[in-house]
């Protein structure tokens, strides 16, 4: 059975994914818009609606969601 200390939301999961396809030069600007969007919705899904999630864990999302916003204002231009 599992514990709240083994508890890994989506985001993580798919965080690894990403990194493993991209490996050492994984970078946000390299991430697709599809990519991006995933990022968003599962970093607002666990800041927004997952209790397991600490409050130290969403802060840091929150910057995770703005450096999502960044490069897709950066790409806007």
């Amino acid at each position: 059975m599992s514990t709240d200390d083994d508890y890994r939301p989506p985001l993580a999961d798919y965080f690894d994914s990403l990194e493993q396809r991209y490996g050492e030069g994984f970078n946000f600007e390299k991430l697709s818009d599809e990519e991006l969007t995933e990022l968003e919705r599962l970093g607002r899904d666990a800041v927004e609606r997952d209790p397991k999630v600490s409050a130290v864990e969403k802060q840091n999302l929150g910057m995770l969601l703005r450096l999502v916003n960044l490069v897709r204002e950066k790409r806007a231009r």
